[in-house]
């Protein structure tokens, strides 16, 4: 081999192993590009997957819990309509749990047993809806088996409830009982939830400030009432109010136009039309929470009515109060005559430990009242309480105007009261004497509400 050819081969190797050195690191480095991204959309997959399984079971909870409160109101309805509407809402409520747990993951839940419960129940209710309709009436082994199948499924949303609670993805039932027509005989009996576990179940999403706190609906707010005002106007209002400088944040033009200002933590709206106060936010100064001794409840209920007669809201009434972050929400109904007018609701929040006012919501006021005739009952309180169901042993007795649709109202007799462990709110219409509207008051760490 002459010189040439080697002064070649001495040249040319070492630049072809450079170059294929080269194209292996590019290559190699656009592997684990390849790879990097292929493991972010994996992560990125089962993520979602988990989210998404996550919504499920907190869907799946809120389903189930619903029925058993269809089922508890159920007990105590004693019309025929009442009751074929009762049916009617647990046959839907548990077509959605159904639903609900087919999405899913199969491998961690005992799909069978929960699946033909949630099924079997449903087809149970719709049968006796069947039964109703055609004329028949709820039978001893009917409300024996409704009794046995709300208990089966209070304990299925308690153990929903604490398996989410606890992080974990529910994993169904052990073996509850189930019924599926009147002909049919009772399943095997079953275990509720197990030892460890709380003995009552939660019910965070089914929480609501009242039986009608949002029925605003309406075709045109009926209490804004006035001529436009300046946003200068509605910033001295509005500073008046909160006790301190603000600035212009937006004007909101929604079905209720407002002028909207902050600053040092203050959320206020004021409307343009007439300048009327519609929302007020500050944060509270301390952390109290859990529900307050009678004294005290007391006296939030009187700043609630002290601060809400110097803006202007008059003849208000407590409903039903939450407490929570250092605040004590309370919902106020206007009262006309004594009866109290759902639709015109103003929810206050009070400061716990200063008994300031920190909060206002008077949208569903502001959206529904106006002057009404005074409420004059066609029925008799003591006819109106044959419509009610002798298993609810009444406690208290009143008059309320209750909304029907969003545009229309009806005068009710108000009758509140406990049917074993749970206490109800039974709505009678005071013209016809029929039954309107149930309502399962629930009771947790803060407060009372009624769903």
């Amino acid at each position: 081999m002459n010189q040439k050819y080697k002064n070649l081969l001495t040249y040319s190797v070492p630049v072809l192993m450079g170059f294929g050195l080269i194209t292996a690191v590019i290559w190699g480095k656009a592997k684990s590009a390849l790879a990097d991204e292929y493991s972010k959309l994996a992560d990125e997959y089962i993520n979602t997957c988990v989210n998404s399984c996550a919504r499920c079971a907190d869907e799946l909870e809120d389903s189930v819990s619903e029925m058993s409160i269809s089922l508890s109101k159920l007990s105590i309805t004693h019309s025929n309509e009442g009751q074929v509407l009762a049916l009617e809402d647990i046959v839907r409520e548990s077509a959605e749990a159904s639903a609900l747990l087919s999405r899913l993951p199969q491998s961690q839940i005992k799909v069978m047993e929960l699946s033909n419960f949630l099924t079997r129940t449903g087809d149970y209710a719709r049968s006796l809806s069947r039964k109703l309709l055609s004329g028949g009436s709820l039978d001893e082994q009917d409300d024996k088996q409704l009794s046995s199948t709300l208990t089966a499924c209070e304990s299925l949303a308690h153990e929903l409830s604490a398996r989410i609670a606890n992080g974990e993805m529910p994993i169904g039932t052990e073996e509850f009982d189930y019924y599926d027509t009147p002909d049919e005989e009772q399943a095997e009996s079953a275990n509720g939830a197990s030892e460890d576990e709380p003995s009552e179940p939660e019910y965070p999403t089914l929480i609501y400030d009242g039986p009608f706190s949002e029925s605003t609906e309406k075709a045109q707010p009926k209490g804004v009432t006035g001529v436009d005002g300046t946003e200068a106007d509605a910033k001295a209002i509005a500073e008046r109010i909160a006790g301190c400088q603000l600035q212009s944040s937006s004007k909101s033009l929604g079905r209720i136009p407002t002028y909207d200002f902050s600053g040092d933590g203050v959320d206020i709206s004021i409307t343009v039309k007439g300048l009327h106060l519609i929302r007020y936010m500050r944060p509270a100064s301390g952390t109290a929470s859990g529900v307050p001794e009678k004294a005290e409840y007391e006296k939030l209920e009187k700043a609630g009515e002290y601060f809400l007669s110097q803006l202007g809201y008059t003849d208000m009434s407590p409903t039903y109060a939450q407490y929570y972050d250092g605040a004590a929400l309370i919902s106020y109904a206007w009262t006309l005559d004594g009866a109290l007018v759902y639709n015109d609701l103003v929810k206050v929040w009070i400061d716990r430990e200063s008994h300031e006012l920190i909060g206002i919501d008077a949208q569903n006021y502001l959206f529904s009242h106006h002057e009404r005739q005074s409420p004059a009952p066609s029925v008799s309180e003591q006819d109106a309480a044959q419509a009610v169901s002798e298993r609810l042993s009444v406690t208290k007795t009143g008059l309320a105007i209750i909304p029907l649709t969003p545009q229309t109202e009806t005068l009710c007799y108000e009758f509140r009261g406990s049917c074993e462990d749970s206490e109800y709110i039974v709505y009678v219409n005071a013209e016809t004497g029929r039954e309107e509207q149930i309502f399962k008051i629930i009771s947790d760490e803060n407060g009372q509400s009624a769903v």
